[in-house]
């Protein structure tokens, strides 16, 4: 089992928050040691903040199958209730609509002649040892722009409505079937609009590399090993993202940790490639880095981050992994995963992104020199990176850009993400 790098605090509220954090990342190993986990709660973990803060990461299941392996659910106290029914919420979700509605989705364009490439959610749910441990909100299927309009006839054909109006600087069209209404598909034809494109990944070579699957019984297509890797790196650290959710470090162990269990070797050749040439070195590392402290290893090379700068510090603080239980990543984690200054200074023309006509070219000034501010307080304001009083310091949470609603969950404020 991999130790987490932080050392015990020594004051008694600061221990609580160390073990309580250790708890919930041991929940992400995929076979946690009981032992430890027993240690943290004797150590002070406090479940029912672990709890609160499971659910807000979306690894409730997780923290539930952990607890009841090591014989402490009793632990949770006047908390076990509440997780007992998320957690069977998410059980029975995967079980009757998971299956029904990837049929709705895929059925219709794998019949027409479409390979859709399934993205994250299914794809990750069928690596976890067991049913709910790893919950989505909706679908995402991948075609190339070209086939996007068709696709979307022989969808609506087959009983999927429009649920928003199409808008230009989109990536995606979201639809909904009356027969599966508790989970809406996003059909993508690119990864992310251009002002939160942290990567060169492109959505067309992922999907020139799909491979035929079987997920929950529907034929679908999805991403091998070393493309899926980079790929949900990069996903987590998308500006708006920032590695918020442990549900997507969970992601990254459980596929790692199932290959190496089915003694299925993964190219790492082929990952540091797929990295470099998709420019999210960075993305991938720091992913790597966090997944070691869910019980993942890697190769020690893989996982370097920037060793001098306003970044290594941003950086640092990310991997040591104590800031689960405070409020979202800060602000200049937006521009530390991204791997070259050209995407930085995109990012940060992004974090500004205008709204149209004069209103729109106002609150463009004014949130520029918002940005600007950010920007200077984070390479030369009071504390550097993350010090008291600077971007990363207490009560700095992910500024979501208007339009993009926070989400609230226990201590936790991010945007909702998969």
């Amino acid at each position: 089992m991999t130790e987490t790098p932080a050392t015990q605090p020594p004051g008694a509220a600061d221990a609580v928050r160390h073990w309580t954090a250790r708890l919930l990342w041991l929940s992400c190993h995929r076979r946690p040691d009981s032992r430890h986990v027993l240690e943290a709660l004797r150590s002070g973990a406090d479940p029912r903040a672990a709890a609160t803060a499971a659910l807000g990461h979306r690894i409730g299941g997780l923290l539930w199958r952990t607890l009841e392996a090591a014989g402490a659910l009793d632990a949770l106290a006047d908390g076990r209730e509440v997780l007992a029914r998320a957690v069977e919420v998410q059980r029975l979700r995967e079980l009757l609509l998971v299956p029904r509605a990837l049929e709705l989705a895929v059925g219709p364009l794998t019949r027409a002649g479409f390979e859709p490439l399934v993205l994250k959610g299914p794809c990750e749910a069928v690596r976890y040892p067991g049913n709910g441990l790893r919950p989505f909100d909706d679908l995402d299927l991948l075609l190339p722009s070209g086939q996007h309009a068709e696709a979307l006839r022989v969808l609506r054909d087959a009983g999927w409505e429009l649920a928003r109006p199409e808008a230009r600087d989109r990536y995606d069209s979201v639809l909904v079937h009356h027969a599966a209404p508790e989970m809406p598909l996003e059909l993508h034809y690119a990864l992310e609009a251009w002002y939160d494109r942290a990567s060169s990944l492109r959505s067309d070579e992922l999907w020139a590399r799909r491979r035929p699957v079987d997920l929950f019984g529907v034929r679908a297509y999805a991403l091998p090993a070393p493309e899926e890797l980079v790929a949900l790196c990069a996903h987590a650290a998308k500006p708006y993202h920032g590695f918020a959710r442990l549900m997507w470090v969970a992601d990254l162990a459980m596929l790692l940790g199932k290959m190496a269990e089915q003694g299925e070797d993964l190219d790492w050749g082929r990952v540091r490639a797929l990295a470099a040439e998709g420019r999210c070195a960075t993305a991938l590392a720091a992913g790597l880095s966090l997944a070691r402290l869910a019980g993942a290893e890697s190769p020690a090379g893989l996982r370097a981050l920037p060793s001098t700068g306003w970044r290594a510090e941003a950086l640092r603080r990310l991997v040591a992994g104590e800031w689960v239980l405070r409020s979202a990543p800060p602000i200049h984690l937006r521009f530390a995963l991204a791997d070259d200054r050209r995407r930085r200074a995109m990012l940060l023309i992004g974090y500004a992104h205008p709204f149209p006509g004069v209103r729109g070219r106002l609150w463009y000034l004014r949130n520029v020199r918002h940005a600007l501010r950010r920007w200077r307080d984070l390479r030369h304001g009071p504390g550097g990176p993350g010090g008291p009083g600077g971007p990363g310091g207490p009560g700095a949470g992910s500024q979501a850009r208007p339009g993009r609603e926070n989400l609230a969950v226990g201590p936790f404020s991010v945007r909702p993400g998969r």
